[in-house]
Order: C-alpha cells, then structure tokens, then sequence
C-alpha cells in the first residue's frame, strides 16, 4: 500500500509544475511514493526561439501524457544534460539513464517520462521543432538514448550547457536571434558526429550540417558539398529523398531565413540590402526581393518597414 503524499510536498510539486507548464508544455509532477519531494528550483530564459533552463531538484515524477497534449502546445526538441546528479527518461518505449558524461534528447510532442531519484541539476535547451527543418524528424526518432559525451561537437555542446546557468540573466537583447542559430548550430553538430550515434550514423545529417555552417560562403553549392564529403551529387540527392528536399533549394531557403533575420535587425539597418545578401553567399541579389516575397510574403523592404514600425 502506498503511502500518502504529504500535502506541502504535494503543494510544492504543484507550484514547480505550474512554473514547468509554463516554461514549456503542460506536465504533471508528482512527489515520490514516499512522499519526499526536494523543492525544486526552474530558471530559464529565452535566446530568440530558444529556451535555455537550469532545473534542480529531487524525489519526483515528470510526466507528459497523452492527455496533457495539445495542438496549441510549443513543439519543442529537448536537448539535455545532468550538470550534478542522474536521473532517467523514458519516451518512446525506450528508457535511459543519465550522468554528467551524457546528453538525451526528446520531444515534447510525444508522451514522455523523467525521474529524479537523487539531487541533481539538469540544463538543457528546448528548440522548436521548425528551427531544426529536417533534422527534426531525425532527432525525435532517437529520443531517450544515452549520446555519450566524448570529444568535438558533443564535449562543446556539454561544457555550454554546464555554463549556461551562469549566464541566464544575459540573455536578452538584439544579439539573441543570432545566439538562437549559433545554439542550434551546435547541437546539429553535437548530434551529427560519428561518435553521437555510432557508425550507422546517416550522412544526410552531417551533410545538413556541413551546409549550415558554410552558408556564408558564395561557393557552396550541391556540387561542392559532394566532393567535399567524398560522394556524387546524384548519392547526395537520394540521401536527402525521405526528406522531401533538394539540397539547393534547403541551402537557399535557409540562405533567405538569414537575409530576412539580418534585414529585420536594426542594429544592421545601415547596410544595403545587396552587403546583407553578400553575408549568406548571395553576391547577385537582383532578384533577391522577388526570392523573399515568394519565400516568406515580404521584400526586402517590406520586411526593414516592418521591423522599423514594431520597434515603434
């Protein structure tokens, strides 16, 4: 027979998960069968679409059931790591233990389930699903499995989580869209190595990767992105067939992202419209507004009057 959870533990379990709720998505947090239940501590803050959180605490259930689900929920790519302590996730049939040597993503579209059995401090970041593109698919198939942290992208990507508590209060103002792409960029990158997932890891991932860090530069193209990775341009087009996508078309729409992020940015309203363009690798822009009116609905400066008239 259980025993009956306390009512301040329950009360305080209540009030972590109203913060929880919302931060991200709608969860229920329960004390332990034993009624113990750590206060726990949530901080988070936003970079652009980001969320960035530190959460401390123990003794407790954290469930995201079916029944809590909504269409109007964020759709968020969770990606975390135990900065002091473990605890275990389960999505997907699947379940994992985790340490300070390893990250675990899962998705807050999907039923999911966390206990802390011990004191521990996790920080993780929440993505949205739409900034991820393609690898979102990718990512949410590989929920609640240990990605141990050995060297390159994942070791870079644990030692800014195990920072970004310190840095919460800073996170606000014009740099934030940027620190959002920079954030994402490197967990594309922690996830996309050889040691993330193994030797099956599909080359599709690192080669979206590749591209995201390369935008910027005028030469990259489908052909350049072959030889660099070693394949044919035909291998690369069937490589990206399950996602419904040529690369050059990928490689343009996220160019364009860039451009209309950079357009709407006061603190670049100096520079023209052909010097932004140039910065994502588009050195002809003739036809550049007609592209991001097709793209996203504004020209260019439709998209600079917008973002002149929102910042009054």
């Amino acid at each position: 027979m259980k025993t009956a959870i306390p009512l301040a533990a329950r009360e305080l379990a209540e009030q972590t998960e109203d913060v929880v709720s919302r931060a991200f998505v709608p969860v229920r947090i329960d004390p332990d069968d034993d009624g113990q239940f750590l206060r726990s501590k949530v901080r988070y803050a936003t970079a652009g679409q980001v969320v960035v959180s530190q959460v401390t605490g123990a003794f407790v259930r954290v469930l995201r059931s079916r029944a809590l689900i909504s269409s109007t929920d964020q759709e968020l790519v969770k990606v975390v790591l135990p900065a002091r302590g473990r605890f275990g996730v389960g999505q997907d049939g699947r379940q994992c233990l985790l340490g300070s040597d390893s990250l675990v993503v899962y998705d807050t579209a999907r039923p999911y389930e966390m206990r802390f059995w011990e004191p521990c401090e996790v920080v993780g970041l929440g993505i949205p699903r739409a900034l991820l593109g393609p690898h979102a698919g990718r990512l949410a198939h590989r929920t609640a499995c240990a990605i141990p942290i050995g060297a390159g992208g994942q070791r870079f990507a644990a030692a800014l989580l195990r920072n970004a508590a310190s840095e919460l209060d800073t996170l606000s103002g014009d740099s934030c869209p940027y620190l959002a792409d920079a954030l994402v960029s490197l967990v594309l990158s922690a996830m996309s190595g050889r040691s993330a997932w193994g030797p099956g890891q599909d080359l599709a991932d690192r080669v979206l990767a590749y591209c995201l860090a390369h935008l910027s530069d005028p030469w990259l193209s489908p052909g350049a992105v072959a030889r660099e990775h070693g394949v044919s341009v035909r291998h690369l087009n069937r490589l990206l067939q399950p996602y419904g996508i040529s690369l050059a078309a990928w490689i343009r729409h996220r160019r364009l992202e860039r451009i209309r992020r950079d357009l709407a940015d006061s603190a670049l309203a100096h520079r023209s419209v052909e010097l932004v363009a140039a910065d994502w690798g588009i050195l002809d822009a003739t036809h550049l507004s007609r592209a991001l009116r097709a793209e996203f609905g504004q020209s260019a400066a439709q998209i600079r009057r917008s973002a002149r008239l929102s910042t009054g």
